[in-house]
């Protein structure tokens, strides 16, 4: 322990009364990621700047507190080192850089109730930022981490504040190999378009803070199951210069840690498809490959979609839109739900759950149109479904899914996590509670209808 940890760690006791020596926020990982990223692909990179706006961090319970972490240095070691060990080599140097890295810990959060011996809940979320050597930004990330420590005498809780944070601070970590084999930022270099960059640079200046609601803390982990599944999907931007499904990334990221962590799913059985991630040809592999080679009887399955749907405006069916979905040729674009089902209920598992933030109406909200079609196409989501298939989407067929600004997230996403953090695993229940609470805050505060609809395959 270096003098300034040893001194703090004294006067940290002095204040609760204890004399043992407090133990510091650290990176201390009991379990580790098994993604190995591909080393020869990677560019030596830089970790040019720790930043840190979390400062004493949110801390909310019945007495003051001052655990005294700095978060700079704290992620400072936590993340050359779990970069390392996930295989991508560093730079010391910006002349060596092929690549440049930028953490912002945005924020940090205890909660604790008063009396000795307490919980902690602690959380931490860091974004990070990919930059090419020049200093231009082609990719953002978020990783969020939760922990609990244990409160001390007197319901002084900075020991146990750190304990919660040590825990969150290697959970964060934890998620970190699998954010970047999901999203493979380093193929970004040198291919983002002038134009794109512009309007990124653009959204950088006038975008809100990030919002931060309820469900962004994570639910405590329930046991899993090898034979459950699941792929999800979310797709923010598109490569057509199709308008922007708002937070369907994010959604689509916080999605999976609650399928692992409310559903029981392993972090190995869980595929997550983000924008360019997500082309036509990815929802082919995933749906029609790997799902087939990995599926056996009596397993589960869970399919998330956040992103646009798109509507035949001939035919009336609907399709989910892909990375590379364009709904001026969405037959040969998109991927239709029809399809989808089939391949679904080829599997020989004995359940298989969709769940949808998207609508087909052409109307707005997370639906597109082809260029001059009318909107508002009546689409067929409402038929017959295969059996042992269940399906929530998140609107009826000619309304649109909205989006909750206040909350950061889908509306119908918003209130699906809140459920399954709140109800647990119960899917039957989940939608119960999230049907008319969607409908409600939809009527409300957006003045519009939304009704999720819950089916059945017979």
């Amino acid at each position: 322990m270096n003098k300034t940890s040893f001194l703090l760690s004294l006067a940290v006791a002095g204040l609760t009364g204890c004399a043992a020596v407090s133990a510091p926020v650290r990176y201390d990982p009991k379990a580790v990621s098994s993604v190995r990223l591909p080393s020869a692909e990677l560019p030596r990179l830089l970790i040019e700047e720790i930043s840190d706006q979390a400062g004493r961090g949110d801390l909310q319970g019945p007495v003051a507190a001052n655990p005294g972490v700095s978060w700079g240095t704290v992620v400072g070691e936590a993340l050359p080192r779990e970069l390392s060990r996930l295989g991508w080599p560093l730079a010391h140097s910006r002349g060596l850089a092929g690549a440049r890295l930028k953490a912002t810990v945005v924020n940090a959060t205890a909660k604790w109730k008063g009396g000795f011996g307490v919980r902690v809940d602690g959380d931490v979320r860091i974004l990070l930022t990919l930059k090419e050597p020049s200093g231009r930004e082609v990719w953002e990330g978020v990783v969020v981490g939760a922990g609990a420590g244990t409160a001390g005498g007197g319901g002084v809780p900075a020991n146990g504040i750190r304990q919660a944070w040590t825990a969150a601070l290697n959970d964060a970590m934890y998620r970190l190999g699998p954010l970047l084999d999901a999203e493979r930022p380093w193929t970004l270099l040198g291919k983002a378009p002038a134009a794109a960059v512009a309007a990124k640079a653009v959204e950088a200046v006038v975008a809100p803070a990030i919002i931060r609601s309820d469900v962004d803390e994570l639910p405590a982990a329930r046991s899993e199951s090898k034979r459950r599944h699941a792929v999800v999907i979310g797709v923010e931007r598109y490569r057509e210069n199709l308008p922007k499904a708002d937070f369907a990334a994010g959604d689509a990221r916080l999605a999976a840690e609650y399928f692992k962590r409310v559903l029981g799913v392993p972090e190995q059985n869980v595929v997550l498809l983000i924008d360019e991630r997500a082309a036509k040809s990815d929802f082919e592999k995933y749906f029609e490959r790997w799902l087939p080679n990995r599926v056996e009887a009596g397993d589960e399955v869970f399919v998330y979609f956040s992103g646009h749907g798109s509507p035949n405006a001939a035919r009336g069916d609907a399709y989910l839109v892909p990375y590379d979905g364009d709904p001026t040729y969405i037959d040969q674009t998109g991927y239709a739900l029809d399809r989808l089902y089939a391949q679904l209920a080829k599997l020989p598992a004995k359940s298989v759950t969709v769940a949808m933030d998207s609508c087909f109406s052409g109307g707005g909200g997370r639906s597109v149109l082809a260029k001059g079609a009318r909107p508002l196409v009546t689409v067929a989501v409402g038929g017959a479904l295969p059996a042992k298939l269940t399906v929530l989407s998140a609107s009826a067929g000619d309304q649109i899914s909205n989006t909750y600004q206040e909350k950061g997230h889908g509306l119908f996403t918003y209130y699906l996590l809140k459920g399954l953090k709140e109800r647990g695993p119960d899917l039957k229940g989940v939608f119960e509670y999230l049907k008319p609470e969607v409908a409600r805050t939809a009527r409300r505060e957006l003045n519009s209808d939304q009704d999720p609809q819950w089916r059945e395959g017979k």
